[in-house]
């Protein structure tokens, strides 16, 4: 007994050393993805308390690098620009579902605000479009590190402030977070984030919100399944006939075809 005892002991502290061994290794991929960020981005994290994001937006660094050194090539002023995560990645018909506007995409999968925020100035440094839509639907999922609203609404604002700090009148669009039936029980937080992502838009001059709530909820007020993939939470073609229809009406109201 006990030597059952003192073998279940040794096994015991050599798996505690392993993963106290997995923690750190951990802990310092995070570190060198963060030292990854240039000057500027470190100091732009630290002048808007963006520091505590900064080490999981890294990962992201490649993919924005790759998709910024499009600017000196890409975009025009008739171009609509669209800031934001995969729903506008993998849109592969936007420019025919969003005709006759021109589209110019600058997303990457699973982006968030906390991320976009700290990427806003790389992906639009130096260029051309005459109007911004923004959407981003992660920082609300039911995890543990989900956002508050509040803080939803603090960073959306941080990237409206750098869009503006190039082009200070430009026409903004934040499109609602979609009811998804892959993230419903965490519904009611969300719409807390839209409804304080309107209040946001309502104060600044030159900035939209763009509903789409009751287009993707049932009479009963469930997400409407057959606008989604198997996975549900990306859209089919058929939701994004409905999002486009939804979009470029907002759009018609403030920005010509």
């Amino acid at each position: 007994m006990k030597l059952s005892k003192r073998l279940f002991s040794i096994t015991r502290v050599h798996t505690l050393v392993f993963v106290a061994i997995l923690h750190i290794g951990a802990i310092g991929q995070e570190k060198k993805a963060a030292e990854d960020l240039s000057e500027s981005q470190k100091a732009f994290c630290s002048k808007n308390n963006l520091l505590a994001y900064a080490e999981k937006a890294a990962k992201w660094k490649a993919e924005v690098d790759r998709l910024s050194e499009k600017n000196a090539t890409e975009g025009s002023d008739s171009d609509i620009l669209c800031l934001g995560s995969s729903s506008f990645r993998i849109w592969d018909s936007i420019n025919k579902d969003m005709a006759p506007y021109k589209m110019l995409r600058r997303a990457y999968g699973g982006a968030k605000y906390c991320d976009l925020a700290i990427f806003t100035p790389k992906l639009i440094d130096g260029l051309k479009y005459r109007a911004v839509l923004i959407f981003v639907g992660n920082d609300i999922t039911g995890s543990d590190i989900d956002k508050t609203p509040g803080e939803v609404v603090r960073l959306a604002n941080l990237v409206i402030a750098s869009i503006r700090s190039q082009k200070p009148t430009v026409p903004v669009f934040l499109i609602a977070i979609t009811p998804t039936p892959s993230r419903f029980k965490v519904w009611p937080k969300i719409q807390e984030a839209n409804q304080a992502l309107e209040v946001l838009a309502a104060g600044h001059p030159n900035t939209f919100f763009i509903k789409t709530e009751t287009s993707y909820l049932t009479a009963n007020g469930e997400p409407r399944s057959e606008l989604f993939l198997k996975d549900k939470l990306h859209q089919n073609q058929q939701g994004y006939d409905l999002w486009s229809s939804i979009i470029k009406r907002s759009l018609s109201s403030v920005v010509s075809e």
